[in-house]
């Protein structure tokens, strides 16, 4: 299994479908996941239930991961609970993208969609989530640029023989 990390914005979906399309082998999305089992949007757990009550549907999710998914793309805040990093760690391969919180934010789309940067300065709280997150995410076996092409990014995949 190859866990991707990083924040909100890197590109952990995009990369695993892609991977998974490129090895033939399947991915596996957390966030994706808990949206199925509860029917509901992350916004929308985290607007009724709170952000506790979805780090541990993360940390329950982490217990049903399929041994069959090779690629497994994480929520942003998935590796910093529930010691969720030390355990991906003993399952698989963790790898970091890692972009600026200006890169990060210059690719989100919708900020109506990210939860945690509800506020009037998202780039301010992009900045304050990463430097609040980076030593939990320079914990992955690979850190690598996240901020390129998805062929270069493949291609680090492959060099590190990954794929």
């Amino acid at each position: 299994m190859v866990f991707l990390v990083g924040m909100m914005g890197a590109g952990k979906t995009s990369l695993a479908k892609t991977l998974a399309k490129q090895s033939g082998l399947p991915y596996f999305d957390t966030d994706a996941y808990i949206k199925v089992q509860t029917g509901k949007s992350i916004s929308e757990i985290f607007n009724t239930k709170g952000e506790a009550a979805f780090r541990k549907m993360e940390e329950e999710c982490f217990y049903t991961l399929t041994p069959k998914a090779k690629w497994i793309s994480t929520g942003g805040g998935f590796p910093c609970y529930n010691d969720l990093m030390v355990k991906m760690k003993k399952l698989g391969t963790v790898v970091y993208l890692k972009l600026t919180p200006e890169e990060l934010n210059s690719r989100i789309q919708s900020y109506a969609n990210r939860p945690l940067l509800q506020t009037s300065q998202p780039l301010n709280e992009l900045t304050r989530l990463l430097n609040e997150r980076a030593e939990i995410y320079e914990m992955a076996d690979f850190v690598i640029n996240g901020n390129q092409s998805t062929t270069n990014l493949v291609k680090e995949f492959q060099d590190l023989g990954l794929i």
